[in-house]
């Protein structure tokens, strides 16, 4: 735990770490989306895309990448931490 803290405070000062960060190859945002039973609209609102960005992925028009693949990740396996981080962003 103190090695974690440390990589973090290293992290946070601008210095690497040698963390690890597991970026999904493939990402299906209809799937996540369903699983949390939203609309498209409503997913899109809720974290942050544009309704037209969330109808291209699950289309195949487009595909995300990087820190947004990610992001969509963390959606899926954490979907109420994210809300609350992003309620208490709006505050």
């Amino acid at each position: 735990m103190i090695r974690g803290m440390e990589e973090a405070l290293a992290f946070s000062g601008g210095s690497e770490t040698g963390a690890v960060v597991h970026i999904p190859e493939d990402i299906d945002v209809q799937r996540i989306r369903a699983k949390m039973n939203m609309s498209q609209g409503d997913f899109a609102k809720t974290f942050g895309f544009s309704a037209r960005t969330v109808q291209d992925w699950e289309q195949g028009r487009r595909v995300p990448t990087g820190p947004t693949k990610l992001f969509l990740h963390v959606i899926d396996h954490e979907p109420e931490a994210v809300r609350r981080a992003l309620t208490l962003g709006g505050r």
